[in-house]
């Protein structure tokens, strides 16, 4: 077990050394020999985050290593438990992030397939897929993409859906998994709509059985998050709410209840004859039926449920056929169903 700490303290000190201009001294070796230890760090969290007493020695022995190292290197990023599981990828980010990796580097990082060579121990799959999108992002002159998302936005979400069913595939990182979301939403403070473009983007990823855990993450996430998932709605457009709402049953389901919230924020004014909206962000009576026609012209079978559904939603508030008392009623009447 002592050796297994001791491990351990190598792994977190040679993490923390790959964030600091030292790493210009590595050479090709060095750089391997790196990665095999974090292929070896999440050895180490597979085979024992389900036993208490080891996971306690080592959660210990990263307790006593992170304050050690932070006292030395400030800037240097604790790590987690959970986050022993995605070792190689820790690595990978600060080598590329840091302006001291030497260029002898950065060739093993990103080999050509061609000549790649047999003895590398990770897998180099991401890394190539993050460079084939960044060549397509710099070739690209129409950057305009499916539904109306911009290629940068399409190349992100799919990267960042990789990289959440990469992480959640592990047993444990669900937090991990929040910690990364949380992250990116901070750091898009200010400029949220291109942070919603990218999660439309996972979202529009293929559902199947490798990855349709992702949607389902990132729409509870959204829920978690007061108001967030109203805003993302709020910034996509009614054509692209409807494109994922085809695809993912339980987007849909979400998508109709933000627009009840919405309509339930709208009251009627008898004097202008008019619904008018009552919150502090307002939304129209007629961005409202907007989205509803939108998802009408989608095509079976979204349309006939979105007609089922504001039917029910008539037929609940009362069933009337006058106007001004019931918005759904009004809704339908506008749409002409």
């Amino acid at each position: 077990m002592e050796a297994v700490l001791r491990h351990l303290t190598n792994i977190l000190e040679l993490l923390a050394v790959s964030q600091t201009d030292h790493v210009s001294e590595w050479d090709r070796h060095t750089t391997l020999r790196g990665f095999q230890w974090a292929e070896y760090c999440e050895q180490l969290h597979s085979r024992f985050q389900c036993n208490p007493a080891v996971r306690s020695a080592l959660e210990s022995a990263l307790s006593d290593t992170n304050q050690r190292l932070q006292q030395a290197l400030p800037s240097c990023s604790p790590v987690m438990f959970s986050e022993l599981a995605q070792c190689q990828h820790m690595l990978l980010i600060h080598l590329l992030t840091n302006p001291s990796a030497p260029n002898s580097v950065i060739p093993i990082l990103f080999p050509d397939p061609k000549t790649a060579a047999q003895d590398s121990q990770f897998d180099q799959n991401s890394l190539i897929t993050c460079k084939s999108a960044f060549n397509l992002l710099c070739r690209t002159s129409d950057r305009t993409s499916y539904a109306g998302l911009h290629v940068e936005a399409v190349v992100r979400g799919k990267l960042l859906g990789n990289l959440l069913n990469s992480v959640l595939s592990r047993t444990g990182n669900d937090e991990y998994a929040r910690t990364l979301l949380d992250s990116i939403l901070h750091d898009s403070a200010g400029k949220p709509e291109s942070l919603y473009d990218v999660i439309a983007a996972a979202l529009l990823s293929p559902d199947d059985e490798t990855n349709s855990v992702v949607p389902h993450f990132i729409l509870a996430w959204l829920q978690e998050h007061d108001g967030c998932l109203s805003k993302l709605c709020k910034s996509l457009s009614p054509g692209l709410c409807t494109v994922i709402s085809r695809q993912s049953r339980e987007f849909k389901q979400a998508y109709w209840g933000v627009l009840k919230q919405w309509a339930s924020c709208l009251e009627f004014d008898v004097l202008e004859g008019l619904w008018v909206p009552t919150s502090d962000e307002p939304v129209t009576f007629i961005i409202l039926t907007d989205r509803f026609k939108d998802l009408l012209h989608s095509g079976p079978p979204l349309k006939e449920e979105t007609e089922t559904e504001l039917k029910t939603l008539k037929r609940e508030a009362g069933d009337f056929n006058v106007k001004g008392i019931c918005i759904w009623t009004d809704v339908i009447i506008q749409l002409k169903l």
